[in-house]
């Protein structure tokens, strides 16, 4: 499935500093058989592992 979703985030070389705000990202590659609960949780690792400059995610919502 594809989800649109909006974030902040912190780099790893400051991960207590949230200064990067992504108003709109497109995630895909998110199995159906993902219950609707833990959806936030699989898209947050799914964009850690694409980026991995990024260390912490907070406001992660779901547009």
């Amino acid at each position: 499935m594809e989800y649109r979703v909006s974030y902040e985030h912190s780099f790893a070389n400051a991960p207590d500093d949230f200064i990067a705000q992504v108003p709109s990202q497109v995630v895909d590659d998110v199995p159906v058989n993902v219950p609707r609960a833990l959806v936030p949780e699989f898209i947050t690792d799914l964009i850690q592992k694409r980026s991995p400059g990024i260390s912490k995610i907070r406001n992660l919502r779901l547009l």
